[in-house]
């Protein structure tokens, strides 16, 4: 892995042409509801370096942390141009974007059988829903397009955890807690184990976590520290309850994307990529650097592993919840193919189980995004 380090924005472009000063690049405008220095900053601060080295394209990005837009609010900044990229999350919006959120939830297949490493959930499921969402799901593109907005690409936080102010390790430990949840996977988690699954935005999870509204956040254990609960959350369950938080990384504004020509288009993909590489690639490491600094004591939390009844229970929900995704999706959002969904997703599990064998960097996982992704796409055309 990389060493961690927060890149700054340098974004600075010349015209199409080459003969234009910095002053007439176009900027855009990358806004996301996560604070400077977290994850999120580090990977639009990759994004705009990206784009500035392509001085051709006449482009630069000016990012906004957690100013702009909130994460509640980045849909409806996107559609209506408030900014002209955000880092979208599909799972908060489920009317609105069915077809990737189905997707995203089949991460909790991971759970079941021997599954991937540890290590490697994060950066496989985004992978997965990048590659399946530009090339093989015109239900998920027809959906961002009645948003006005285009995609680009996913990443992937490490699998949730049980992030707390005391142990919750074994299965009757979570009776009558409060969960704050993120998605609906994790709400029906937290009701089949007996907890009680509360909704709080991610701009309130301190708040709540303080005030005792929520004994646990299920949460990546990265943002536990993105977010500033570092100093309260105690103790850190893994093994469940399991899932992906999925995040579409680079979400385009459409009327922007259209504006655009080709050769920028294909900049901001290429730029796409690499935010989404450093995104999933930078929470695995910074969850082993987490772990470390607990086992020598320079961070307060404790790590626990979920005891065999949690984990039980946990399989036995996946197994049932996995029985009934598809005709919930199809009763409560009107996705007809979802059958269809799953199996292209296990098809896809297989592929890239592969395909990120021996990939260490957050460089190579951009190119293997280029490569395998994003030269089938015709940038002339994508997002029309």
């Amino acid at each position: 892995m990389n060493s961690f380090k927060f890149l700054a924005a340098v974004a600075a472009g010349s015209s199409i042409m080459s003969m234009a000063s910095v002053a007439d690049a176009q900027t855009l405008r990358f806004a996301y509801g996560h604070p400077p220095g977290s994850i999120l900053d580090y990977a639009a601060n990759a994004f705009a370096d990206s784009v500035a080295a392509n001085e051709e394209a006449g482009l630069e990005v000016r990012t906004f942390p957690l100013s702009l837009l909130n994460l509640v609010e980045t849909s409806e900044g996107l559609a209506t141009g408030l900014a002209d990229i955000g880092a979208l999350m599909t799972p908060i919006f489920p009317k609105e974007y069915p077809h990737i959120n189905l997707a995203i939830e089949l991460s909790e297949t991971l759970l079941l059988g021997d599954g991937p490493a540890d290590e490697a959930q994060g950066v496989l499921f985004g992978s997965i829903i990048t590659d399946f969402v530009v090339n093989d799901c015109p239900g998920c593109l027809d959906d961002f397009r009645n948003r006005n907005s285009v995609f680009t690409a996913a990443a992937g936080s490490t699998p949730y955890s049980l992030t707390c102010t005391q142990p919750y390790v074994e299965l009757d430990d979570l009776k009558d807690a409060g969960m704050r949840i993120s998605g609906s996977y994790w709400a029906r988690w937290s009701t089949a184990v007996g907890a009680r699954p509360v909704t709080v935005s991610g701009n309130e999870m301190l708040e709540a976590l303080t005030q005792g509204v929520v004994d646990c956040v299920l949460l990546s254990v990265p943002d536990v520290y993105n977010f500033g609960m570092g100093d309260l959350v105690t103790d850190i369950t893994e093994g469940a309850p399991g899932g992906i938080f999925v995040v579409s990384s680079a979400q385009m504004n459409r009327d922007t994307w259209l504006s655009l020509n080709t050769l920028q288009r294909e900049t901001l993909m290429r730029a796409a990529g690499a935010a989404a590489a450093a995104t999933s690639m930078r929470y695995q490491a910074l969850l082993d650097e987490i772990r470390a600094k607990s086992a020598s004591g320079e961070v307060k939390a404790k790590f626990h592993q979920a005891a065999p009844s949690l984990v039980e229970a946990t399989q036995a929900f996946v197994e049932e919840d996995m029985a009934n995704l598809v005709a919930s999706y199809a009763e409560s959002y009107g996705v007809t193919d979802g059958d269809d969904v799953v199996q292209k997703i296990n098809a896809l599990i297989e592929k890239w189980r592969g395909k990120l064998e021996g990939v260490e960097t957050e460089e190579e996982l951009a190119q293997l995004y280029w490569d395998e992704i994003y030269a089938k796409v015709d940038f002339a055309t994508y997002g029309e």
